[in-house]
């Protein structure tokens, strides 16, 4: 019997006469006993295949071991086998085209995306064309050089955008930088101002206090040498010189003594401090930013592009000729009833 005939070889299958490898298993590298057959994948399938065959759809006709064909152990070789992969399953081929999304995709998209949809196997679908799809390629080809040049173009007016907005950094910074001099230039001045008060507060203090110094020195000066000459005149024994001295010492004591009066009725004790505006530091405080960052963004007006043609419904490479005209006569037409609106208001 066919289950004396099969040994088991690790997690592998050995294939006895009559029996069939599972085609999908097979394209993994694993060889696998079939125990049905799927019509509309052309593929025989092991138990696990089998049954996750059975959530694909109504398109996948399944046979048992028992209905399944037994004319070929493995479906014919393909001259135009289908070799690419799916994005998302990378696993997978992409072997079944949905006639309703006009996508191809591979059985676990068709499973999750399409498991409504009327799609077909793609070798059984080419073979009712009635012309190559060359055409379609000829015109993909075209998009696809049509898309390069305006993500080219895109791309080199995001750079020229990307060089302004460095630009727009530095001018920025610069523009920052020079109100804040300007700030500056303004603190200075009042700085300048009040250093220039202070100066003077000090200069006349200081002139005053010297010029009493001075005085002070004079009459000391004075009375020292008074103070020797009725000295000296004391020794003496002429008594017309001692009178004589006597009372010119007695002037010259009055005299400065007049002098002493006046530099201490004149004498101060100044204080000069920096009384500082508050109100500067206070309305700087209130401040809640040096200055404002102003966005304005305006979207950037490209040409045409494709996903534009196509959401209007234009098809890649038909003229736009006759909506543009549209457009401006529609343009032209609102200008002309807006010229002669205003020339009925000048005339009334």
């Amino acid at each position: 019997m066919a289950s004396t005939a099969r040994s088991r070889k690790g997690k592998q299958d050995v294939i006895g006469p009559g029996e069939f490898a599972c085609g999908p298993c097979s394209a993994d590298s694993k060889t696998q006993l079939a125990i049905g057959y799927c019509q509309f994948c052309r593929h025989y399938l092991c138990k696990n295949c089998f049954a996750y065959h059975q959530n694909l759809g109504r398109a996948h006709v399944l046979l048992d071991k028992d209905t399944m064909p037994r004319e070929v152990s493995t479906p014919a070789v393909s001259m135009d086998p289908l070799l690419e992969t799916c994005r998302e399953h990378k696993h997978k081929i992409l072997e079944l085209y949905c006639k309703g999304h006009d996508e191809v995709c591979c059985v676990i998209c068709a499973t999750a995306k399409h498991k409504n949809c009327d799609y077909v196997y793609i070798p059984d679908f080419t073979e009712t064309l009635s012309t190559p799809p060359n055409e379609d390629c000829s015109m993909v080809l075209k998009l696809i050089q049509a898309l390069i040049g305006q993500l080219e173009h895109v791309k080199g007016e995001s750079n020229k955008r990307l060089k302004d907005m460095e630009r727009q950094r530095r001018d920025f910074a610069m523009a920052v930088r020079r109100y804040r001099k300007e700030i500056d230039v303004v603190l200075e001045q009042l700085e300048k101002q009040v250093l220039s008060g202070m100066k003077q507060v000090i200069e006349i203090n200081t002139n005053d206090l010297n010029e009493q110094i001075n005085k002070c020195d004079s009459s000391l000066e004075a009375l020292r040498n008074t103070y020797k000459k009725t000295e000296s005149a004391m020794e003496s024994e002429s008594v017309n010189r001692v009178f004589t001295i006597a009372k010119t010492s007695k002037r010259q004591v009055q005299e400065n003594n007049n002098v002493l009066k006046e530099v201490k009725d004149s004498s101060y004790n100044v204080d000069v401090k920096f009384d500082e505006n508050f109100e500067i530091l206070k309305n700087m405080r209130k401040m809640k930013m040096f200055g404002k960052v102003s966005v304005k963004k305006d979207p950037v007006r490209f040409g045409t592009g494709l996903h534009e043609d196509n959401e209007n419904g234009v098809k890649p490479g038909k003229t736009h000729g006759p909506v543009k005209k549209n457009i401006d006569g529609a343009v032209n037409k609102t200008h002309e009833q807006k010229t002669e609106m205003n020339d009925e208001n000048r005339q009334q």
